[in-house]
């Protein structure tokens, strides 16, 4: 197997962006979440239209899709937990499908531009 972190850790192809994760506890029987802030790199271009078909959610697309390749875990909404969501160019995204190719050194991710109301 390749591995391909090396070329999404070089520095001509690497950008920072910011990852926002939520965390919580219970306090008194109800959740408390806060937001953590942590600095990462990856390579983040457009999604094209094969990656965002090869997802289940592709027939709900409303457009501003980024793709996210990442050796750093990103997580989308489970038992653990919801959606990571991440800062880039001044745009908030919200991931909403992972792809672990761990054997090949990275992570992909597909996330959607957050409207500002």
């Amino acid at each position: 197997m390749i591995n391909v972190s090396r070329v999404i850790k070089d520095p001509r192809f690497r950008q920072t962006f910011k990852l926002f994760r939520k965390e919580g506890k219970f306090v008194g029987g109800r959740l408390q979440q806060i937001e953590v802030e942590q600095s990462l790199s990856g390579v983040i271009k457009p999604a094209s239209a094969k990656e965002v078909e090869m997802i289940p959610e592709g027939d709900r697309i409303l457009g501003g899709e980024m793709a996210i390749h990442t050796t750093s875990e990103l997580k989308v909404t489970s038992d653990e937990g919801t959606s990571d969501e991440i800062e880039w160019n001044n745009e908030r995204y919200k991931l909403y499908a992972v792809s672990p190719y761990k054997d090949y050194g990275f992570y992909r991710a597909i996330a959607i531009r957050m409207v500002s109301v």
